[in-house]
């Protein structure tokens, strides 16, 4: 008897937990994981394992492990449907808009080559390497997985033998190396304790103006009538503000990349070409470490297997490509899952600096997010990876509002606004400040001895793995990583 995986997610996991060094604080060996190869994962279970607090980089899959790791990454995420723009960021849209519409990038701008403070967090390349078996789930013949207590043999006659192919994998974590012309800032504020704070605070000319006019109304025995106040201008009014005779200039495509595609394909040398610029530009890294096979494996590739929904562009990987006047001036790699937008990268044409794109393409990203809930309504929040609290060049991402912090002990959210009192204290804090709260979507020791395994190419329920190989204490670990949820669909590869 066979069975058929193709629908479900197959994953290695790494039993060893991986120390390496901190792209954050330089610790030698602080950074602190533990990761598994996806080869394939439903956009449902990858949903499941990021409000885990897992992340993907390609198809290798990690999540720090928080009360160790040297600088501890929170999952943050903005809720798009209560989304409020800032008046810097409406200034973004606006300058944005207006290059659209003149095509000048004028001198101030080009000058200004430190405005850019949400800088996008490089992502480096460390030596994670690991042998990988390649597993052919397509080649698997079969239908149902059994719940019986026999193993059962998996077909493979079309797949590669165990040892027959193996990968080498680079893995990219995140990484808060400063871009080569960012300087600290001296602080602005410098001298300013020595005003006189007996004074009362100098009002605004507008303010002043409107008291002296009620003052000569009040003499005249009239009353000023108030204006009702209008509502704010939602995002969607900022970012279409451009006119319609020059919105043809700026086009914006949403390729998928979950699976090869000739769409992709014609952009690809682009698209690489422009992440080279903006790697070796923005994050200073030698030319050479740039390759086609490294953008391929790290931006590219990806476990998810895409899905279709009525209407829009469905469930996957995408790259969300930035066109003006017929050039390619930035990309945004996202996932398009069940309840969110997750952002991967963004690069960008270094020449567009001045244009904040960094910022832009993180409110586009909102846009989006906020486009597609109108037909998806669970698909609410924009994630944007991970938060450092520690790492101030990650302190944009809560400017993102309203926006929210994953706690690691409970897996619940909570308003950055109170984690960061927490995360001041202490870099690694329980977010969840009451004390009976528990984690809901713990397996207990039936979903553990359920959990579906391939072993030496058979299929199994581990319940029967333990009578060959007594692995208990791993499988309570990976369930506990994964989930409940995950861990009664995801199939884990074992060797």
């Amino acid at each position: 008897m066979s069975v058929n995986l193709a629908g479900k997610s197959l994953v290695q996991w790494f039993d060893e937990i991986e120390k390496h060094k901190c792209g954050y604080c330089k610790s030698p060996d602080g950074s602190i994981s533990i990761g598994m190869w996806a080869d394939t994962l439903t956009v449902e279970d990858y949903q499941n394992l990021i409000d885990r607090g897992w992340r993907r980089s390609g198809k290798y899959c990690y999540k720090p492990t928080m009360d160790e790791t040297c600088c501890p990454q929170y999952t943050i995420k903005c809720d798009v449907q209560n989304f409020s723009l800032s008046k810097s960021q409406k200034k973004v849209i606006k300058k944005f808009n207006k290059y659209v519409q003149d095509g000048i990038l004028h001198k101030k701008d080009r000058d200004n080559s430190n405005m850019e403070d949400e800088v996008n967090i490089q992502e480096q390349l460390i030596d994670f390497k690991k042998d990988i078996d390649a597993i052919n789930i397509g080649a698997v013949k079969g239908s149902d997985i059994p719940e019986s207590e026999d193993t059962t043999n998996i077909d493979v006659k079309d797949s590669p033998k165990p040892d027959s192919s193996k990968v080498e994998p680079n893995i990219i974590l995140p990484s808060s190396e400063p871009p080569n012309n960012q300087k600290h800032k001296s602080d602005s504020n410098a001298g300013k304790s020595c005003m006189d704070q007996s004074r009362p605070p100098c009002k605004k000319a507008k303010i002043l103006r409107l008291e002296r006019k009620k003052e000569k109304l009040m003499k005249k025995g009239l009353i000023l009538e108030e204006k009702v106040p209008e509502p704010p201008k939602s995002i969607e009014q900022f970012i279409e503000e451009i006119p319609n005779e020059v919105k043809g200039k700026l086009k914006l495509r949403l390729v998928p990349t979950s699976e090869p595609s000739i769409i992709f394909d014609r952009t690809k040398d682009a698209e690489f070409e422009l992440y080279k610029k903006y790697q070796i530009m923005v994050h200073d890294d030698p030319p050479e470490k740039c390759s086609m096979k490294g953008f391929t494996r790290f931006l590219v590739t990806s476990p998810l297997k895409p899905e279709n929904v009525p209407e829009g562009p469905g469930y996957g990987s995408f790259h969300q490509q930035y066109w003006i006047d017929g050039k390619l001036i930035a990309v945004g790699v996202i996932d398009i899952l069940p309840r969110c937008v997750s952002s991967v990268y963004f690069f960008y044409d270094p020449d567009y600096r001045s244009l904040t794109l960094g910022t832009y393409g993180a409110l586009r990203e909102v846009y989006f997010t906020r486009s597609l809930q109108k037909t998806l309504p669970e698909l609410n929040s924009y994630y944007m990876g991970f938060y450092i609290h520690s790492c101030q060049k990650m302190r944009y991402k809560g400017r993102l509002t309203p926006s929210y912090l994953l706690c690691p002990e409970t897996y619940q959210w909570f308003p950055i606004e109170k984690c960061i009192k927490l995360l001041d204290r202490s870099k690694y804090a329980r977010l969840a400040e009451n004390i009976d709260a528990v984690d809901e979507n713990l397996p207990n020791e039936r979903d553990v001895m359920h959990m579906k395994v391939v072993y030496k190419y058979r299929f199994m329920l581990f319940k029967d793995l333990k009578k060959i190989s007594d692995q208990t204490d791993l499988f309570r670990k990976i369930g506990q990583m994964v989930g409940k949820k995950c861990a009664n669909t995801i199939v884990f590869f074992i060797r």
